[in-house]
């Protein structure tokens, strides 16, 4: 069976509110108590049949208090605000909680659907409330599913994992919102759980962009194997980042 591997990890500010009657500006606090990780377009399927279409994504929340509420404040007309509550998952390596959310389904025609979505994100906790609305900008997607050209907005994780194929090995591609010209992208995998491993480079490829304001960098494990767990190091200005799927690693079965 194959699986697509989406991954995912990001940066972000939080922010305090304003708001006017047919948009939502928030005046920004400089702060880090809440922030996007990620968030993307989902397609909602039903027994192979186009649905519609909703935003999902996580974020990584400070631990202030155990009580604490967080949602995502949207709109998919620009006119009308709604709140839709986010769910714990899990405390991360670093000490952020992993929340995550996903918003009513719009739905479409059987093909293709537009989309058209604004979001912020609020953290109310010991009587406080933090905003990250994207440096006052909100999180935006808007155009044609069919394009596939904006189904991703990256902010506390700078590299993605986009997609995974097996063809005489496993091949992959990852975004990078981060355009330092210097970096070195290593792959780190395993086929025997991690009784040993393996690294092999990744090259930036000159000319797929099916994403805006990305980079793509594509991938080879030349091994073949029923079942690959890896992870992506990334080498930048003298620092080492990881993305190991939220402590989880990446896995793909065949």
């Amino acid at each position: 069976m194959k699986k697509t591997v989406k991954l995912l990890m990001s940066v972000c500010l939080s922010l305090a509110m304003m708001m006017s009657i047919c948009s939502f500006n928030i005046q920004a606090a400089d702060d880090d108590n809440v922030d996007l990780y990620y968030a993307n377009i989902n397609s909602v399927y039903d027994h192979g049949v186009l649905q519609g279409w909703n935003i999902q994504g996580k974020i990584a929340v400070k631990n202030l208090a155990y009580q604490k509420n967080v949602v995502v404040h949207y709109t998919y007309d620009d006119e009308t605000w709604k709140d839709v509550s986010a769910s714990y998952e899990k405390t991360s390596n670093d000490g952020y909680e992993i929340w995550t959310f996903e918003t009513p389904m719009q739905p479409s025609n059987k093909y293709y659907y537009r989309y058209n979505c604004k979001f912020a994100i609020k953290y109310e906790v010991n009587g406080q409330t933090f905003w990250d609305n994207n440096e006052t900008k909100d999180y935006s997607f808007k155009g044609l599913n069919l394009t596939n050209k904006q189904d991703y907005q990256l902010n506390k994780c700078q590299m993605l994992v986009d997609r995974c194929y097996y063809r005489c090995g496993l091949n992959g591609t990852i975004m990078f919102q981060d355009f330092n010209p210097d970096k070195e992208v290593t792959v780190r995998y395993t086929t025997d759980n991690w009784k040993t491993y393996k690294d092999i480079r990744a090259y930036k490829h000159p000319l797929y962009k099916p994403y805006k304001n990305m980079e793509t960098w594509i991938f080879r494990i030349p091994e073949r194997a029923d079942k690959y767990e890896f992870a992506i190091m990334c080498e930048v200005n003298g620092n080492t980042f990881w993305d190991n799927n939220f402590d989880k690693n990446y896995v793909y079965t065949r």
